[in-house]
């Protein structure tokens, strides 16, 4: 009798969680996925990648590679990554959940919360009662990734929220608030701190207590300490050079409402169980919540056919709801296809990710089990960056040395006009470039962009300096051998 007890208990406790029958994946789609993603890994040399796919109501996990390469700790579904942009929903279910408790509403001014907030546009101050936390929700308040991402101040502090903010007083804003939707980060560190000022406690606090805790997700982390202690989180990556080495980026704890939560393929399995309302197992308010999370913004413009919601890219129907993310040394991607009750998550550790091979899961889903991986726009240009330094590195020797061959041998060519304009034009080139070299803010493109990118341009500039040393001693020789 114990026993006919307990398998009623657990069946209950399946299709609690799971309302309709499961159906499981076929071997040949199973190695299908699992051959994807190790050619992934392989191909992009991202050294670890983990997928849960939630199909028809059933959970597969999926992993290639490791979590730690020189540690050897393999990836898993328990595996902790950044989950970069993806991490934007959270906050936007945050102030959602704020709304429908009438803490607040979205059409506030966002001067209500943050009355020393202050914007410009086009020189002149932006009248602040005209911007509500919609515009930052749905990224059309004219902060965007383009003009205001670059300064996101550094550090660990408990007030890097709000100095990240503070750091958007009196910006330059890209258009006026409200005509256009055009992706900001920094959009939702302002709604973050949002959170904290009407809620009274940490942004991190008010996440893990209202989000974390009442949703069941207890592999999910705003801290990096606590995801360090559980043994489980993953090393970042990133590659240049055609090699992929441990990274650790830089702490951006203010930018942690748009993109430095932290979870596993496993709780994301979940996170998207409940967006798609196959989990019943939460608290009543958030299926409210989570059903206006869903609803983008349509009062503008769409983008590539699609609005921005709460932490969600949408199509007009809602039948395409999806997010991918990039930090220095992770990347992410969730899909969710409603309609076809199918949802898969992409966690690896490093940004050289193709992406767009979550779509290449959901073919297999499909039935059609020819797939392969094709490298990312990221590995691309690193591979032509690379290939570039070599090249004109090896170019600039050539010159030198047949420059210093020249010397040697004196021979006589004289300084004709077309040699003095070639001088010339190459050496304003090089000028320009060391300009370049110069000028540019280094310290962030080295942290989101490939090294590669700077020994291009030095390698240029060795170049040009080169090729000039290589014309000037044809009149050097002509001078003595007068």
């Amino acid at each position: 009798m114990k026993k006919i007890i307990v398998f009623m208990i657990a069946l209950l406790i399946l299709f609690t969680r799971f309302a309709t029958p499961s159906y499981a994946l076929s071997d040949s789609q199973s190695d299908s996925i699992q051959k994807l993603l190790d050619d992934a890994s392989r191909r992009s040399g991202v050294p670890g990648i983990s997928i849960s796919i939630l199909a028809n109501n059933e959970v597969l996990f999926f992993s290639s590679g490791y979590a730690d390469r020189e540690k050897g700790l393999v990836a898993s579904e328990n595996t902790l990554y950044e989950l970069a942009s993806v991490s934007k929903a959270f906050t936007g279910m945050g102030i959602l959940l704020m709304e429908e408790q009438g803490l607040l509403s979205m059409s506030d001014p966002i001067q209500k919360y943050l009355p020393w907030f202050t914007l410009q546009y086009q020189g002149k101050p932006v009248d602040m009662q005209s911007i509500s936390l919609n515009n930052f929700l749905h990224h059309t308040s004219g902060l965007t990734n383009g003009s205001h991402s670059q300064n996101i101040p550094q550090g660990n502090t408990p007030d890097m929220l709000q100095k990240t903010v503070e750091m958007l007083v009196d910006s330059e804003l890209s258009f006026n608030p409200g005509e256009q939707y055009h992706y900001g980060t920094v959009n939702y560190d302002v709604l973050g701190l949002v959170i904290e000022i009407v809620s009274g406690q940490s942004y991190e606090d008010f996440i893990r207590e209202k989000l974390f805790q009442p949703l069941g997700l207890h592999q999910t982390y705003v801290y990096k300490e606590d995801a360090q202690a559980t043994g489980q989180l993953a090393q970042g990556y990133r590659s240049s050079f055609f090699m992929t080495t441990p990274y650790n980026g830089p702490d951006y704890s203010g930018n942690k409402p748009a993109g430095y939560i932290i979870s596993s393929t496993k709780d994301m399995a979940r996170w998207m169980g409940i967006q798609m309302g196959i989990m019943q197992d939460i608290p009543e308010i958030f299926h409210t919540v989570i059903e206006k999370s869903h609803q983008g913004d349509i009062s503008v413009p769409a983008v590539n056919e699609m609005y921005y919601a709460a932490g969600w890219f949408v199509n007009a129907n809602q039948t395409i709801i999806e997010h991918p993310g990039s930090n220095p040394n992770f990347g992410t991607e969730v899909i969710i296809l409603p309609n076809e009750r199918t949802a898969v998550c992409l966690l690896t550790n490093g940004a050289n990710i193709n992406r767009s091979m979550v779509l290449k899961i959901v073919d297999i889903l499909d039935g059609n089990l020819t797939q392969s991986y094709g490298i990312s726009g990221t590995q691309l240009l690193d591979i032509i960056l690379s290939s570039t330094t070599i090249i004109l590195c090896l170019l600039a020797v050539l010159f030198f040395l047949l420059g210093l061959r020249r010397r040697k041998t004196y021979e006589r060519q004289p300084m004709t006009k077309k040699r003095i304009i070639v001088t010339a034009i190459l050496l304003i080139a090089t000028i320009v470039q060391c300009t370049m070299c110069c000028a540019l803010d280094w310290s962030t493109i080295l942290i989101w962009q490939t090294y590669s990118f700077l020994t291009a341009l030095i390698s240029s500039a060795i170049l040009t300096a080169s090729i000039i040393w290589f014309v000037y001693t044809h009149r050097y020789n002509a001078s003595l051998q007068k």
